[in-house]
């Protein structure tokens, strides 16, 4: 039986972007939102976040929902990590909070914005905890926040299925992302079979139009694009790294009185070169 990957983009979209009782489930999960703090409802806006003026780069998030008492989530699957992520997350946060101020509203009508990022790479290295909240407070005073703008990432290479500390919900929605891969033949969990929420996913995931299917394979096209430039980065990096230590190498052996065809031999380095140092 097939399953289309749910990390890729154009299923994540179908599953959470057309299916509010999904994403409300996911977003409970991952905020920890239980009681009457949980949402109920929400309203899908464009994936689009307009700037504010002209010359500002336009942004386009997989979902993006509000709920009736005006919180706002944006929520993102990403499949590689990248320096710069943490940045763009903290900008399309900036621009959604600006252009929800228009004239004539006043500022303690804050309303708060979350971000959800759902990483299939880890940027972490430092901690095994896969699960990570921001918000603004002070430092040394972590209970003093400022509200506004949360920021929840969850590493999905560090998930452990037996990790029973966590949630229910949230350890259901982490063990679909990782076990359900195309082409994989390992037995899909029991428990996402169990649960109606999940069930519901897995059935999304084997159910894609033509355009789907189109898009589908277009994301693994641009994957693999991808995959060939940071492979062809490393090499060069490598490369370069090592020819940087053959360079030192040859200085050590000019300095010791080597001829440059002996140091040129040794180490690599074309005559030419060796004569530059």
């Amino acid at each position: 039986m097939q399953y289309y990957d749910p990390k890729t983009d154009v299923v994540f979209k179908k599953i959470f972007g057309e299916h509010k009782n999904l994403a409300i489930s996911l977003l409970n999960a991952v905020l920890k939102l239980d009681g009457d703090q949980q949402i109920c409802d929400v309203e899908y806006l464009p994936s689009e976040i307009i700037p504010l003026s002209d010359g500002q780069r336009r942004s386009v998030v997989d979902v993006r929902c509000k709920t009736g008492d005006d919180d706002y989530f944006i929520v993102e699957m990403q499949m590689y990590w990248s320096s710069d992520f943490l940045r763009r997350v903290m900008y399309n946060c900036a621009k959604l909070y600006a252009t929800l101020y228009s004239k004539g509203i006043k500022y303690y009508k804050t309303k708060r914005i979350f971000a959800v990022n759902i990483l299939n790479d880890v940027y972490q290295t430092k901690t095994t905890n896969n699960y990570h909240h921001y918000t603004m407070s002070e430092v040394g005073y972590p209970e003093h926040t400022i509200p506004g703008i949360e920021v929840v990432s969850i590493e999905l290479p560090k998930f452990q299925p037996q990790d029973k500390a966590q949630a229910k919900m949230l350890r259901l929605w982490q063990s679909f992302l990782t076990s359900v891969n195309a082409g994989d033949d390992a037995p899909i969990p029991e428990e996402l079979l169990e649960n109606d929420e999940t069930k519901q996913a897995l059935e999304l995931c084997q159910n894609l139009t033509d355009e789907e299917r189109r898009l589908y394979d277009s994301f693994w096209d641009l994957e693999s694009l991808h995959l060939d430039r940071e492979n062809t980065v490393r090499a060069e990096g490598r490369a370069e790294g090592e020819h940087q230590k053959a360079l030192a190498i040859a200085r050590k052996m000019l300095a010791k009185g080597m001829s440059v065809e002996d140091v040129s031999e040794m180490t690599g380095i074309t005559p030419d070169e060796i004569s530059k140092i």
